[in-house]
């Protein structure tokens, strides 16, 4: 499994911290992502529970289809930031079923997965993590849904 750490995100601890010594979470405002699923015009699936992630993997995996799942927190700013990037990839690739996982509402999920920073994307086929990339970067996020397409989880050129 290829890992790509990046250095903006949002880590739990911290904003904990924080919270505990009076300072303030770097954003109090909330963005929804609306449940597809013939609801408005959002290819992304809000997961809401842990039978609801089971449920999504399981179909996925038996249809033989890719999993990109966006873990973030409605107080990440930089979780927040990467919405539309992942909203419009969504739209691109009917392909891949793209979930996303709000870390303080669906724990059991988060904690299973070993998220401690936000954004973390995962890659996921036939119920396994392929790939995963820990912060926000726009261009890598691309590049993992493209790879999403890919067969092999490694990549041989033949000279």
């Amino acid at each position: 499994m290829s890992t790509f750490h990046l250095l903006r995100c949002c880590n739990r601890e911290e904003e904990t911290k924080k919270n505990r010594e009076g300072g303030k979470l770097p954003f109090s405002g909330h963005m929804e992502i609306q449940q597809t699923r013939g609801v408005g015009n959002s290819k992304v699936v809000k997961v809401q529970s842990k039978e609801a992630w089971e449920l999504f993997t399981n179909q996925a995996s038996n249809e033989g289809r890719p999993v990109v799942a966006h873990f973030g927190a409605s107080w990440c700013v930089t979780s927040l930031s990467m919405n539309y990037k992942f909203e419009e990839l969504a739209q691109t690739h009917p392909e891949v079923l793209f979930l996303y996982v709000d870390v303080d509402d669906v724990q059991s999920v988060s904690s299973k997965y070993g998220v401690k920073a936000m954004p973390t994307f995962f890659l996921i086929k036939n119920k396994e993590v392929v790939s995963k990339i820990i912060g926000a970067s726009p261009d890598e996020l691309k590049k993992l849904v493209d790879a999403s397409a890919d067969p092999f989880e490694t990549q041989i050129v033949v000279e």
